[in-house]
């Protein structure tokens, strides 16, 4: 005769729920440590090559911890997960939880609510957090670590920047040392209408005022500028050109921030000067959905720890080895199609959405096919 389903009672849940947390706290700490130590040991000796005080070495190593922490997150979850059902398989707690009625809905809540929870918290810690850690993580270095001026920063590529004026000028390639912007794009607009656009092979300042702007504008070389009155186009083609380009080195030359840390503004604002300059922003754009897809991460891979696992209940000695052995797997095939997914996207052979999604929607479907064969 077939038990009864019952109501899992509030011990039971509570039981299912604190342990889990306490798996996965253990595993987000661990985890986080070792991504951390490995950028130490990575960048250890840059860091310490000009002898910045100690403290400004431990704020900067520091600065990268809630990077590591969203990239953590999805593995803590899914550790959390087959930690806690293994740990209940061996001691057969599980079956009995199943002999005494309480269904797998019941049993699963108090893993998915906290991983849809983790799943909305590093969405809100990724905008928030994270990029203020990045931006004080640049500023401890161009400060403390390796003290520099505008001049002395490192060349810049695939640079933009907006002008006092409304100007919108890309370079890809901007170099500190020598002051050249080459691969020049510049776009002027009256109002929401483009007006004007120059492409030059390269500029520099025309004459730099005591503020290190260009004061009488750039001097540009191998240029053609397009210049539009109402839908009439005038094209003007010379091997050297002055353009009134209000802006100075500075405004390009700068650390960069690698894509993948950058938060949805600061993407949105670098895929609207990108299309404004008539550029490729592929990579800006997968990175948009993968910020929005990534954060859903922990979720799936909850819901594919619990199906493993179910999938597995029936042997409570060699369950727990098998589901681990299928998760190692697995987690290794889910990285390896967010890669696989970011390439294709960035090369344009997927579209960005579904560049960033596809390893979520496929492993999801993973996860409910396990599921549905743990719970028959």
């Amino acid at each position: 005769m077939k038990a009864p389903r019952v109501r899992v009672p509030w011990l039971i849940g509570r039981y299912l729920l604190a342990e889990f947390l306490r798996n996965f706290g253990g595993a987000l700490v661990a985890i986080t440590m070792l991504l951390t130590l490995g950028k130490v040991f990575e960048e250890i000796n840059r860091v310490v090559r000009d002898g910045p005080p100690a403290w400004t070495v431990l704020a900067y190593f520091a600065c990268r911890i809630p990077h590591n922490m969203t990239m953590a997150a999805p593995l803590s979850v899914l550790l959390g997960t087959l930690f806690t059902l293994a740990r209940m398989l061996r001691s057969h707690e599980l079956v009995a939880m199943r002999a005494g009625g309480v269904g797998q809905f019941a049993i699963a809540a108090p893993f998915l609510i906290p991983a849809l929870l983790v799943s909305v918290g590093v969405l809100v810690f990724d905008e928030t957090v994270l990029p203020w850690a990045n931006l004080t993580r640049m500023r401890i270095r161009r400060t403390y670590i390796r003290p520099q001026n505008a001049r002395e920063w490192q060349t810049a590529l695939r640079a933009a920047a907006w002008t006092e004026r409304g100007q919108l000028v890309y370079a890809e390639e901007a170099n500190g040392e020598t002051g050249v912007l080459r691969g020049v794009t510049i776009v002027e607009f009256a109002g929401r209408t483009r007006v004007a656009r120059v492409d030059a092979a390269s500029a520099r300042p025309a004459l730099r005022g005591t503020s290190g702007r260009a004061r009488d504008g750039w001097r540009l070389e191998q240029a053609q500028a397009y210049r539009w009155t109402g839908n009439r186009v005038q094209l003007d083609l010379a091997d050297r050109m002055s353009w009134p380009v209000a802006a100075g080195l500075e405004d390009f030359v700068r650390e960069d921030k690698p894509v993948e840390t950058q938060s949805m503004a600061e993407l949105q604002e670098a895929i609207r000067s990108l299309r404004l300059a008539g550029k490729d922003y592929n990579e800006e754009l997968v990175y948009y959905y993968f910020k929005w897809a990534f954060p859903c991460a922990s979720f799936v891979v909850a819901l594919l720890g619990l199906g493993i696992a179910f999938a597995f209940q029936a042997s409570p000695r060699e369950g727990p080895a098998k589901a681990f052995g299928v998760a190692r797997f697995a987690a290794a095939g889910y990285i390896g199609l967010i890669q696989f997914g970011q390439a294709l996207g960035v090369g344009g052979v997927l579209p960005a959405p579904v560049a960033a999604w596809i390893a979520n929607v496929v492993f999801l479907g993973v996860g409910l096919a396990f599921l549905r064969r743990g719970w028959r």
